[in-house]
């Protein structure tokens, strides 16, 4: 694997890169734009990447082993396979719109006011995470697994596709959508007709 050459970039756009296959361990993003780049097999770890966003990206398998991402902007991009309850914890703060992710991991992360609107969620993992205040209108999640989460005030309007369990996940004053929420009475041993 390759190392990126410049340890430090600020302000930069780039557009229509390749990044592939390289290292951008302990590199430094700050108020950087990506558009239209691909970022496949790569690993960030320990990279910091402050005030970014990527739009039309693509991630696949990018190793984010104590990553920093603050105040980062996915907007339609897709994420496979990312494990982002990797990234450094103390600082982590990302917002999703429009994207599609694919088996990402978010477990045990405090994500308070994380916006993932009109994106869609396919087989995600959210355990112990911290969601409280966030955002997922129009997003669909199937697949999606949520346990033992604080999904307080979560906004869920014109949600699709959610298999959420109220006996294992705080929901107090979250907000959903009908008839789509009924699709929460699933985990009860009860019929409806």
């Amino acid at each position: 694997m390759r190392a990126y050459h410049i340890k430090s970039q600020a302000n930069k756009e780039f557009r229509g890169e390749e990044f592939s296959d390289l290292s951008f361990s302990g590199c430094s993003f700050h108020e950087c734009l990506f558009v239209n780049c691909h970022f496949s097999a790569c690993t960030m770890a320990q990279a910091i990447l402050m005030e970014c966003s990527f739009k039309h990206c693509g991630f696949s398998l990018v190793s984010l082993d104590g990553c920093r991402l603050q105040n980062v902007r996915f907007e339609d991009c897709k994420l496979v396979g990312l494990e982002f309850h990797k990234c450094d914890k103390t600082f982590f703060c990302v917002t999703f719109q429009q994207s599609i992710l694919m088996a990402c991991n978010f477990s045990e992360l405090k994500m308070k006011k994380t916006s993932f609107s009109h994106s869609k969620l396919k087989e995600c993992y959210f355990n112990s995470t911290q969601l409280l205040e966030s955002n997922f209108q129009q997003t669909d999640l199937a697949g999606t697994l949520f346990h033992h989460c604080d999904l307080s005030k979560t906004d869920f309007r014109g949600a699709i596709n959610y298999a959420i369990d109220p006996q294992t996940n705080n929901l107090k004053k979250a907000v959903f959508s009908s008839p789509e929420v009924l699709a929460l009475l699933s985990f009860f041993d009860i019929k409806i007709e």
